[in-house]
């Protein structure tokens, strides 16, 4: 099936609608007309209506997980943008841990959570920088995403030698283990996270998630249009707890008209805290 400009247009109009991602005209000519098609003709796609209208009804789950998995960005890494994880736990968790009820859990999520690194990441530093708070406080560490197939993978725990290049050596040999597939995680960190497949969009089922103290969204809001960032940003308002952070990627920002967050310097980071 050969998708011409109009049908490309309506399915990248149904794609922003259901996944909040937008696509140039630039991008959809040079990139997304060739991975459609070939998702088409994959899935056994002749006629447009019924492949638009698959997509529209999630008639075909293995249909619409292929179109995600095509739109979304799945390439990170364990330990990326690190400062903000060493500014976690020297001074937001110690902070938490002071200011909250002795009973209370610590609860991080994050969001998108893709293939796991991150909220792997976030659970290394927590073990081995917080170990005595760790003796006296329960955390719940969530990744979710909207892509099955990431979250499949994250469960999955094996990475690349590409995933784990900044570990520090110590680092790798006691929370992996070298395979012949790549580094498979031990017990001890997949035990530490909760993993969830979920779209940011779906209020009712982030809400279902409960409140959180801190929210790392990094590297997603680039791909919504201002509306869609906007809508985003009020749901982890609603989430956050009274007081909680949010970090954001190197290149996004909260909009300054947006008063539920303000801005702040913590350590070398840079974050939003819940007004």
């Amino acid at each position: 099936m050969k998708l011409d400009k109009r049908q490309l247009t309506r399915l990248r109009d149904l794609i922003q609608e259901k996944t909040g991602v937008f696509i140039s005209n630039e991008k959809l000519e040079s990139t997304y007309k060739r991975k459609l098609e070939e998702i088409a003709k994959k899935n056994g796609y002749c006629d447009f209506e019924r492949f638009y209208l698959d997509i529209a009804k999630k008639r075909n789950q293995k249909l619409y997980c292929d179109i995600v998995s095509a739109i979304t960005i799945n390439e990170t890494y364990f330990f990326r943008e690190s400062h903000q994880f060493e500014d976690l736990v020297k001074h937001i968790i110690p902070e938490l841990h002071k200011k909250r009820h002795p009973e209370d859990t610590i609860s991080i999520l994050s969001a998108p959570c893709s293939t796991g690194e991150e909220i792997y990441s976030i659970a290394i530093y927590i073990m081995e920088e917080c170990e005595e708070i760790l003796k006296k406080r329960n955390f719940l560490l969530l990744g979710i995403d909207i892509d099955k197939k990431a979250i499949e993978r994250a469960k999955r725990g094996i990475f690349s030698a590409r995933s784990v290049h900044k570990l520090p050596d110590h680092i790798k040999e006691k929370y992996f283990m070298k395979t012949a597939d790549g580094y498979m995680a031990k017990s001890i960190l997949k035990n530490a996270v909760n993993l969830e497949i979920t779209n940011v969009f779906d209020e009712k089922r982030m809400k279902k998630l409960g409140r959180f103290d801190v929210i790392f969204s990094r590297n997603m809001l680039i791909y919504f249009n201002e509306q869609d960032q906007l809508k985003v940003l009020e749901i982890f308002n609603d989430l956050l707890k009274r007081d909680g952070y949010l970090f954001l990627g190197h290149a996004e920002k909260v909009p300054p008209h947006l008063t539920c967050f303000t801005p702040i310097k913590i350590g070398t980071s840079y974050a939003y805290q819940k007004r």
